[in-house]
């Protein structure tokens, strides 16, 4: 054997070594064993790494930065590296880099229950003092705006400006599943002030609660909202197809109107066809009262196409049911109707031990231009003739 492999296996003693005084706690162990093991010509990422965190725990920050810093470039994804870099910066009492690589750290990994112990602590306490720097920086943040954020004149998008800077809420796109339109605005739910006739559609909510009453008694019945369709493949992710938790009665559907329930609920039919509903072949318009039974959910989804907002006239809402639109949740209020874009990601639940019921219609973005939306009429329907 010659000395270069004498040099490596002893250098790989001294690794070992290093490693097995570090999880007995004997920080000055570890890091003599780590500098021996380097010496000999150890360079990898985890004899830096291990030199990184008996440094630091020996309160030795500098040097800790430094091998933690050789670890990260041997090995970019060392997740305790990054902590190690973390407790160093939090220590000199340079919280926004120590916020940084708290973060980072938790985006390579987050605490997961069959992890090594020492990486899972490393990580819970990586991610309290996030928490705790995030709270901080809040506090600091809130101080400096207060006055603007008070003002009469402040906007909700101030206030979701420094949510989404504090990371209280994520940004969420569009993503239509089919078909996207493209440079219009982005909304979770749609103003409603700029669009008078909800209120006057809110106006009629006891006339259309006791028509679907009336329906229902008839011996009409919620059917499942996501059906089975054999000339497509199956995408159904989450459950839902064929679940009558989800259920709907149908005044209009894929385009055609259901005469017998319009027949029946003639308010709500007139009602609805004041609205600018999408009129676009065999898709649009479906108009329908939708239950979501008491104890259930639908799971976060994104619809179809960018150029319609779905729009909600809640009827029966018992309590503890909510909507999530993007980052924005929402209680349904009743007889308070509201729009929003469904090719935002978006979810519904009710944990109450009542049905919830309510009327949901689809009308056209109103930035679409009289030809835009002749343009996407004709679109889908040669997509569905082709």
């Amino acid at each position: 054997m010659n000395s270069e492999n004498i040099t490596l296996d002893e250098g790989q003693k001294w690794l070992r070594e290093a490693i097995e005084a570090l999880h007995s706690k004997n920080s000055g162990g570890s890091r003599t064993a780590a500098l021996k093991a380097i010496e000999m010509g150890e360079d990898g990422a985890a004899v830096w790494g291990v030199l990184a965190l008996a440094c630091r725990d020996q309160g030795d920050f500098d040097m800790a930065q430094k091998a933690a810093d050789r670890s990260i470039e041997l090995e970019p994804r060392n997740v305790r590296a990054h902590i190690v870099k973390a407790d160093a910066f939090y220590a000199e009492s340079n919280v926004r880099a120590a916020a940084a690589f708290y973060r980072h750290a938790l985006a390579m990994s987050a605490p997961q229950p069959g992890m090594p112990e020492e990486l899972r602590f490393d990580l819970e306490r990586a991610k309290i003092r996030s928490g705790e720097l995030r709270d901080s920086f809040g506090a600091h943040l809130s101080l400096a705006l207060g006055d603007l954020l008070s003002d009469q004149a402040c906007t909700p998008r101030m206030q979701e400006a420094l949510d989404l800077l504090l990371g209280n809420k994520r940004v969420f796109y569009s993503e239509p599943r089919h078909f996207m339109f493209p440079r219009l605005p982005s909304y979770d739910f749609f103003p409603s002030d700029q669009l008078p006739w909800l209120k006057q559609l809110g106006s009629k909510t006891s006339h259309i609660t006791a028509e679907l009453e009336a329906l229902l008694k008839s011996g009409s019945a919620f059917l499942p909202y996501v059906e089975a369709n054999s000339d497509r493949p199956t995408f159904d992710a989450h459950g839902m197809e064929g679940n009558a938790d989800w259920g709907a009665l149908y005044l209009w559907q894929n385009g055609e109107p259901v005469l017998e329930n319009q027949e029946a609920c003639p308010i709500t039919t007139e009602a609805i066809s004041s609205l600018p509903l999408v009129f676009s072949g065999r898709r649009c318009p479906n108009v329908l009262f939708s239950r979501l039974k008491a104890g259930a959910s639908i799971p976060p989804h994104n619809g179809m196409i960018n150029t319609r907002l779905i729009g909600h006239l809640p009827l029966v809402v018992p309590d503890r049911c909510g909507f999530r639109v993007g980052s924005e949740v929402r209680e349904w209020v009743l007889g308070e109707p509201f729009l929003f874009d469904d090719t935002v990601e978006h979810e519904a639940w009710n944990k109450s031990d009542q049905d919830r019921v309510i009327l949901i219609f689809e009308v056209w973005r109103p930035e679409l231009t009289k030809i835009e939306k002749a343009f996407v009429t004709r679109m889908l329907e040669a997509v569905d003739t082709y």
